[in-house]
């Protein structure tokens, strides 16, 4: 969700694709 969006930003491709998909 926005975590993962937003992870996407800060941890890369971390947490980002790991919440949003």
């Amino acid at each position: 969700p926005v975590i993962g969006l937003i992870g996407i930003f800060l941890y890369g491709s971390y947490s980002g694709l790991g919440s949003s998909l």
